[in-house]
């Protein structure tokens, strides 16, 4: 699974900018940890880079239970937030074009069926890694240059989507174009190779 690292920063900037180096710095790390996965998979071979290759798993471990920890931690405040939120989307007639859906069933069949591209993430609150991509998907629905609907569905609320669609880790990504599968991927991506995933 791939993983990375929930930063925190105190700083006198603008909550945007804060926010915006948050999702960069996030980026990086999940960029770095992917490229050390791979390092990994090419060199199970190798015997004379045993410690090494012990070393990198112990620190793929480690990553993966402190992103965890932060996700669980999260979990409730995340919740309330999201209460308080729908609370005040009540004034709101028409939804804003360019966001995240969060979807079940009925609504991820409309969303295939009306659109032409989209991304599928399949995503839990206790995973860390899923968390951490929270900001690279909402990037990538505000994008001008990239035309695709995100659609997320939580796996503890809508287990039998998950179940559906053959999911077997978290978080994992289904890129569908004319309502058929084209790509999956499972694992955290950087904003960068989420761009990869869906243009190439």
């Amino acid at each position: 699974m791939r993983i990375g690292l929930l930063i925190q920063y105190k700083c006198p900037r603008t909550q945007d900018t804060i926010a915006d180096s948050k999702v960069k710095y996030v980026s990086i790390m999940l960029h770095q940890i992917n490229k050390l996965e791979k390092w990994l998979s090419k060199n199970r071979s190798k015997k004379h880079l045993l410690p090494l290759r012990v070393a990198g798993h112990f620190f793929l471990f480690f990553m993966l239970m402190v992103s965890n920890f932060f996700a669980v931690i999260r979990w409730p405040f995340a919740s309330l937030k999201r209460v308080i939120a729908r609370g005040k989307d009540h004034s709101q007639s028409q939804p804003p074009e360019n966001r995240v859906h969060h979807v079940d069933a009925d609504g991820l069949d409309q969303l295939l069926q009306k659109q032409e591209v989209v991304l599928i993430d399949f995503w839990a609150e206790w995973c860390g890694p899923c968390i951490m991509m929270n900001n690279h998907l909402k990037r990538l629905a505000e994008s001008d240059t990239i035309q695709c609907t995100i659609a997320k569905v939580n796996t503890v609320k809508h287990k039998e989507v998950a179940e559906e669609y053959s999911v077997k880790g978290l978080p994992t990504l289904l890129l569908f174009k004319n309502n058929t599968e084209v790509k999956r991927h499972a694992g955290a991506l950087s904003f960068q190779e989420l761009k990869t995933f869906i243009t190439n």
